[in-house]
């Protein structure tokens, strides 16, 4: 059964984090959002994350490894439900 689950990543680490969890076999998600800005007088965009420091990322089993997720470069902690 695919579950999905929350990370916290380090600061300024989506794309250290997203590579390191691929590597290790693990499907990710990290929803972008398209922004309009303006600099003086000339306006630009940029993509940015929709929920910035937080991550998805699928597992295939009802126990996923905690530890292995837990302890990737880039990830600060799996955010859990009751402790």
């Amino acid at each position: 059964m695919d579950n999905w689950y929350l990370i916290q990543l380090k600061r300024n680490s989506c794309r250290i984090a997203e590579r390191n969890l691929n590597q290790q076999g693990f499907k990710t998600f990290l929803p972008l959002q398209d922004l309009t800005g303006r600099r003086g007088s000339e306006f630009f965009r940029t993509t940015k994350p929709l929920f910035p420091g937080y991550m998805f990322v699928l597992t295939k089993s009802d126990d996923p490894p905690w530890q292995k997720i837990n302890n990737t470069l880039g990830v600060l902690r799996l955010i859990c439900q009751d402790g």
